[in-house]
């Protein structure tokens, strides 16, 4: 009997081993407290101190916006390609917005970055009259009289009636006599004797500088513009040399070149297959 008392007893024992260890771990005594924050003790740890950002991304702290970066360049005639134009996408919502940083500008004098604002407004929204007329006044600020005066009359055909209406037509008025003595300036009679001379050695780099500079006083000259569309076509840049051969006739259909420039743009049309 004792015996089979014994082996009942070793029985039970086994049996109750067993069973402690098929229980889960956490019900398991520890003879080594786990790593808990101690009382009192608010610290993170070093890798949790700031939230997890996506490879590539900043956290809302280095997400600073820059107000002169991210911009598009504005096509340059120097950089131009006879294939590659660039186009920008009609955005009102972006154009209002370098609008208002563009008239931000204008009242605290900054004006070289209320040019760029304005001018970049108009590559999204042609013909918006709030940045013609921002567009002009800075321009006026610059000394950069005669395009100044042709935005302040861009401005007066786009809203003849529009709220700096009256403004705009006394800076007109007020530019124009600048304008026409810019025309017959030394300097710029030098310019123009120095592109004639250029074009006729066939330095048509040289040439293109020089009456591209003359067209900032010169718009609306056929003759300056006839002779830049030479120095482009000599540069083999002949879709623009096309523009400018055309703006050449439409400014003086019967004029002294108009029958050269309508051959040039029949050729150049032939060439690039338009």
């Amino acid at each position: 009997m004792k015996f089979v008392s014994s082996f009942v007893l070793i029985l039970v024992f086994s049996a109750v081993l067993s069973a402690q260890d098929r229980q889960p771990p956490d019900n398991q005594p520890h003879i080594t407290p786990r790593n808990q924050p101690q009382a009192g003790n608010q610290s993170q740890p070093a890798d949790e101190e700031q939230p997890n950002v996506p490879k590539g991304e900043s956290s809302s702290r280095d997400a600073q916006i820059n107000l002169e970066s991210n911009r598009p360049t504005p096509p340059s005639a120097d950089a131009g390609s006879d294939d590659v134009q660039e186009m920008y996408p009609f955005d009102p919502h972006k154009a209002a917005k370098d609008v208002e940083v563009g008239n931000f500008y204008l009242k605290r004098k900054n004006y070289r970055a209320a040019l760029e604002r304005f001018n970049e407004a108009l590559l999204y929204k042609p013909k918006d009259a709030e940045a013609t007329v921002g567009l002009a006044e800075t321009q006026e600020k610059l000394g950069l009289f005669t395009p100044a005066y042709l935005n302040y009359r861009a401005y007066l055909q786009i809203l003849p009636s529009g709220p700096v209406a009256k403004e705009a037509q006394e800076a007109v008025t007020r530019l124009e006599p600048k304008v026409e003595a810019q025309k017959t300036s030394p300097e710029l009679q030098a310019i123009l004797k120095e592109g004639e001379a250029a074009l006729s050695q066939n330095d048509f780099e040289t040439a293109y500088a020089r009456f591209a500079k003359a067209l900032q006083t010169l718009p609306d000259d056929p003759l300056t513009n006839f002779h830049l569309a030479e120095s482009l076509q000599g540069m083999q840049r002949l879709d623009e040399a096309r523009l400018f051969y055309q703006k050449s006739l439409d400014l003086q259909p019967n004029g002294p070149h108009a029958r050269e420039a309508r051959r040039q743009i029949s050729e150049i049309k032939w060439i690039l297959g338009k």
